[in-house]
């Protein structure tokens, strides 16, 4: 009587987006990798066959939905996540307790040895409640796989875990997490109580500590030979060295993490990552350099309907149940395959201008950004022209990946993509939720598309939303098989003419009472700089496509939304 298990955990994205740098956006998907590879590994041991993701034996990449044969029971599923989890944790506060020069007595942060059975400290509670573990089991026919599947899903609806009431000072990340530092749950704390000045103090001297060491205390020549290889400089020196640089490699001095993105962060060090078990960050990263004018390129994707895809590899009628694992099997590796291919690819950015921060197969995350230098001299900027340029060739490294689905097992698979173009001021966790948006409303719109997002400074932001085959409507009309429309458009006149029409209420966007929105003139100036190209969507029955449906106001918003983003990323260039 054949049998599976479905198991998945949470939260993943949540667990990425709450993100400060660069850093600390590659210490979630580590984390997330080794959990997942923990989890196929118990149960391998336990003598069950893991039938996807398929590559179990490599951490990289490994994504957290994950398909057994056989009963592998939630009991162990939740052990086992929860004991490597806390393992993490526990490497990383002890090596902070270590090398931190702090009497170990003045950590509160920490359950101690008079309070285990009746009181968890602040690490112990994000031990035991960071992740929701979910959990399917099918059995006895030919569904067994689907129904496991379905029974995921079920399960995911409802909440599985506890939320900590959280007292205390908080992390101007969240507002619920509290600041990790050594006073952190002493006794005697109120709920909302600020913290004095003697504990600003002693705050201060907790990250100004914890950021010297662990960057490399040694580049700092004018204060390397005041040290021995174990001492941390003088408080005051510290905040004397922090005042003229700000910078740092793991921690800013001014930043205040909670536990989880302290963890984040911790990962990324070499000896830990390998104390842990873990995938080591390569030695030549760097951070992205974010001074005024520097602009960055966020590109968040995701597989369409991937689990639609994989019930269906699971229910063929005409397909046997060893096929059906064996193609489960197959698609799974292929994803996976792939994911790492694309992240290791040499030249899939400009020399220094980007990374992929993760591929999973069926999702990615990556940036177009200007490193920081080892000199004082500013990096080169990413122009947006150069970001567009490269987002138009974005479609043809998994072209040959969805021939291959479709050869083997005959299935459509695309890609929906959100792309945002970010101002400097821009938070990270901000435009990792932008990413997050985009990404859901090319997928809303009809799937096989990008959706093109310009963040400025102030919050506020154009979007444009397009099917992969039409995205060159930017650059000069050339379509992916080389046939050039019509000319490269003016953007200049462009925007000025279409600005000048919306101010006249010539164009409008929006219904107003006896004023319907007319599509004619938008479409007259559309042709007349586009090579007549809205007579041959017209045609060619693409607008439904391209814009959702046929009417007016579709078609005028998907224009206007055309111009606002086409203005900012190829207005003065030559493209």
């Amino acid at each position: 009587m054949p049998a599976y298990t479905a198991i998945a955990f949470a939260p993943v994205q949540g667990f990425i987006e709450k993100s400060r740098k660069l850093r600390d956006l590659y210490g979630a998907s580590l984390i997330l990798s080794f959990l997942s590879f923990k989890l196929v590994q118990k149960a391998e041991s336990l003598g069950l066959k893991v039938i996807s993701p398929g590559l179990p034996t490599i951490q990289e990449g490994m994504p957290n939905r994950i398909l057994i044969k056989g009963k592998f029971e939630r009991n162990d599923v939740q052990n086992t996540l929860l004991k490597e989890w806390q393992e993490i944790l526990k490497v990383c506060r002890e090596w902070i307790e270590d090398n931190l020069d702090i009497p170990k007595d003045q950590y509160y942060w920490s359950q101690t040895e008079d309070k285990k059975g009746r009181q968890k400290g602040e690490w112990e509670r994000w031990g035991s409640y960071t992740w929701e573990i979910f959990w399917g089991y099918g059995e006895s026919d030919k569904e067994a796989i689907k129904k496991a599947m379905d029974d995921l899903e079920t399960r995911k609806l409802k909440r599985d875990w506890t939320a900590i009431n959280w007292m205390g000072e908080s992390s101007s990340l969240t507002g619920t997490d509290a600041i990790a530092w050594h006073q952190l749950g002493k006794e005697s704390k109120e709920p909302g109580r600020s913290i004095k000045e003697t504990e600003q103090r002693q705050l201060k001297q907790f990250y100004h500590r914890l950021a010297w060491i662990l960057d490399d205390p040694y580049s700092r020549n004018h204060l390397a030979r005041e040290r021995t290889k174990e001492s941390i400089p003088s408080d005051e020196k510290l905040e004397k060295y922090f005042q003229e640089d700000s910078s740092g490699k793991f921690i800013s001095p001014g930043e205040k993490l909670s536990i989880p993105e302290l963890v984040k962060r911790l990962v990324t060090l070499p000896k830990l990552a390998k104390q842990i078990g873990m995938e080591e960050l390569d030695e030549g990263f760097k951070d992205i350099f974010r001074d005024a004018g520097y602009w960055t390129g966020w590109f968040m994707g995701d597989g369409d309907q991937v689990g639609d895809k994989l019930k269906e590899l699971a229910t063929r009628p005409e397909i046997d149940k060893d096929k059906q694992e064996q193609d489960l099997k197959s698609f799974t590796e292929l994803m996976r395959n792939w994911g790492k291919g694309f992240q290791n690819k040499k030249d899939l950015f400009p020399q220094g201008k980007g990374r992929v921060i993760y591929a999973g197969g069926d999702d990615f995350l990556g940036v177009l950004y200007s490193e920081k230098t080892d000199t004082q001299e500013k990096p080169e900027k990413v122009k947006p022209i150069e970001a567009l340029n490269w987002l138009l060739t974005l479609e043809d490294h998994w072209k040959d990946h969805q021939n291959t689905i479709k050869q083997e097992f005959n299935l459509d698979f695309t890609y929906s993509v959100g792309f945002v173009w970010a101002g400097h001021q821009v938070p990270q966790r901000d435009i990792l939720q932008h990413c997050r948006e985009a990404e859901k409303r090319a997928k809303s719109l009809g799937r096989d598309r990008v959706t093109l997002r310009v963040v400025f400074n102030s919050g506020q932001f154009v979007q444009w939303t397009c099917p992969w085959d039409y995205l060159h409507v930017l650059s000069n009309y050339r379509d992916r098989d080389g046939k050039t429309w019509g000319e490269k458009p003016n953007w200049t006149h462009i925007y000025n003419d279409w600005a000048q029409l919306k101010a006249r209420h010539a164009i409008r966007l929006q219904e107003m009472e006896e004023l319907s929105i007319n599509k004619e003139l938008a479409l007259a100036l559309f042709n007349l700089y586009f090579d007549n190209a809205g007579e041959k969507f017209k045609q060619e029955r693409k607008w439904i496509d391209l814009a959702g449906d046929n009417s007016d106001s579709a078609i005028v918003n998907w224009i206007d939304d055309l111009v606002q983003v086409g203005w900012q990323l190829c207005r003065n260039s030559n493209i």
